[in-house]
């Protein structure tokens, strides 16, 4: 109970910061699960793509949907009603290609991977990331803005950013077969 003490004050007083830390975290954690549960690498673990994770949820995530939280309940009110939440999700709902392809070129950026390498990520890849992002947050956003005071929707956002980040990553990092051949291809001819 003294940690959620701590953590609403200094919310309430630094809200940007503390949601780029707990998003951070979020990524940290949601990186993990990919690369250890799913990708099963053990040993093998790319600390480097972790540390990008980090990275682009602390720096790009974490402030665009602390923003997106607070222009939301601007433009339509603190209003916690259903009609006024579904109106809310829409909106949020609109910008998710943003969120996630931010997230795909962010990354890249940081791999120093050629933009032919992200655009054909973002032209195969992001359709399938955005419908999965759509079935997992549609819900939860309209969940988080009919109960949750906005203070709190990131935090509590994060639980549910966990499994959603561990399938981001995997789907960013990994790419599609065609992907891996275009990239060869593309640095033989170089």
């Amino acid at each position: 109970m003294r940690v959620l003490r701590w953590y609403s004050h200094h919310l309430k007083k630094h809200q940007f910061a503390m949601n780029m830390v707990t998003t951070g975290t979020v990524f940290f954690l949601g990186d993990m699960l990919s690369q250890q549960v799913i990708e099963k690498k053990g040993k093998e673990h790319e600390v480097e793509r972790t540390l990008r994770s980090v990275t682009v949820g602390s720096f790009y995530i974490a402030p665009f949907v602390t923003f997106l939280y607070n222009f939301v309940d601007k433009v339509f009110g603190k209003s916690q009603t259903p009609l006024n939440s579904l109106r809310k999700t829409g909106l949020i709902s609109l910008l998710s290609p943003v969120i996630s392809g931010g997230y795909v070129i962010c990354n890249n950026v940081l791999q120093n991977k050629p933009a032919d390498y992200t655009i054909n990520q973002i032209k195969y890849d992001l359709p399938t990331i955005v419908l999965v992002q759509y079935k997992i947050w549609i819900p939860t956003h309209f969940i988080l803005l009919t109960v949750v005071p906005l203070r709190h929707r990131m935090f509590l956002s994060n639980f549910v950013g966990v499994l959603w980040t561990c399938y981001l990553t995997h789907a960013s990092n990994t790419g599609t077969q065609e992907e891996e051949e275009e990239v060869q291809e593309m640095e033989c001819s170089e």
